[in-house]
């Protein structure tokens, strides 16, 4: 007498799993379709602005396909050894240690190795590697943007060096991290940026930085190149403006450059070259950078100086923040969050677009294994 029912009711759940099942094979054949769709129309771009600009791959206008390989090679092993110094010096000179979630003991982590497509980024960012330090270098060497770039040391001064340095890092981040949130948007994400998120708990230094989509790749050659400028043009423009609200100089606030040295430039390239590699490492490396002020000059978080601040309604501990460099705090393990929780902490070095946007999440350290079982029993 049940049997005709339970039958009965069985019936419908059939189709409805293939209903199901076909739905999402169509969703993930959208996306492959969607992504070579996306390449496709890349490299054409490429090849058609390469085919039109061939000085863009080499703006030494070196003299001979021989000369440019050889200097694509010393890049390369530029490259390779400056990943290794990063990873000894960490470990010899300041002794560092390795994330939580890396210490002997912890519940081992998933780490993910190289397959074809992430050889095949890599192979690709590497040429855009290499035409980047040459137009780079070119540029510096050319003076900057209408020749104002000084390059002689008797030209440093406060304003191209330290003040210089700190737009430099605080203009990329304020431009790559919006661009990093779009691209975890879900109609670009599974396009571009999921190949990154296949390491949840980055190793490998520069292969796993660099192993990202070669339009994140130019993404982020952009904002280094965004960042330069805006040094550049910013110092000597805010020094205007300056001087005239303060009625010692008169005409124009706005200049085309000269706000930056080179050898600021090319400090500013090291760090962040070795910056990007630690955020893909297992080192437990953080700090705050002094010239934006820094916790420990006003006694902690609760210090004497500027403590008070947080007894201030609404805006207290933000400027409190603010004022003690807390806001401009970099930390691996901030990128590690960003790795395992995809949807927090978009900045690399300055945490500023993450605090206003309520993305930051602070760092989490290893789950006990008696909790893991504990969740698997329910």
């Amino acid at each position: 007498m049940c049997s005709p029912p339970e039958e009965t009711a069985a019936v419908p759940s059939r189709p409805t799993m293939t209903r199901r099942s076909s739905s999402s094979m169509s969703k993930r054949q959208r996306q492959r379709v969607s992504s070579f769709v996306v390449d496709s129309a890349t490299a054409a771009f490429v090849a058609h602005y390469l085919y039109n600009n061939p000085s863009y791959l080499n703006p030494w206008n070196l003299p001979s396909a021989g000369a440019w390989i050889a200097g694509f090679f010393a890049i390369r092993f530029g490259v390779t050894f400056y990943d290794h110094l990063v990873v000894q010096v960490v470990e010899r000179c300041f002794r560092s240690d390795v994330l939580p979630t890396r210490e002997a003991g912890a519940p081992p982590v998933r780490y993910v190795a190289l397959d074809g497509k992430s050889v095949a980024y890599l192979a690709l960012n590497s040429f855009n590697e290499y035409a980047f330090v040459m137009r780079l270098t070119r540029y510096l060497w050319a003076g900057g943007y209408q020749e104002l770039l000084p390059w002689r040391l008797g030209e440093l001064n406060l304003g191209n060096t330290i003040l210089a340095l700190g737009v430099m890092f605080v203009s990329m981040d304020l431009m790559y991290a919006p661009l990093h949130h779009i691209l975890h948007l879900p109609a670009f994400y599974p396009l571009v940026h999921k190949h990154h998120h296949r390491q949840h708990f980055p190793v490998r230094g520069y292969l796993d930085a660099g192993n990202e989509h070669p339009i994140e790749h130019m993404i982020g050659v952009m904002c280094t190149w965004f960042a330069v400028h805006s040094a550049e043009v910013l110092v000597p423009t805010l020094r205007l403006l300056m001087g005239r609200i303060s009625g010692s100089r008169a005409g124009d606030v706005w200049t085309s450059g000269g706000g930056v040295h080179a050898a600021t430039v090319l400090v500013f390239f090291q760090f962040h070259a070795a910056l990007a590699c630690l955020n893909h490492s297992p080192y437990d490396v953080n700090f705050s950078l002094p010239f934006a002020g820094s916790s420990c000059l006003f006694g902690g978080a609760r210090g004497k100086v500027l403590g008070w601040l947080d007894d201030v309604p609404v805006v207290g501990q933000a400027v409190r923040r603010f004022g003690t460099g807390q806001w401009f705090q970099y930390s691996v393990g901030h990128h590690e969050m960003h790795h395992r929780k995809f949807n927090y902490n978009y900045g690399q070095y300055c945490m500023l677009y993450d605090r206003l946007m309520g993305t930051f999440l602070g760092y989490e350290g290893p789950r006990k294994v008696s909790e893991l079982a504990r969740e698997k029993s329910k």
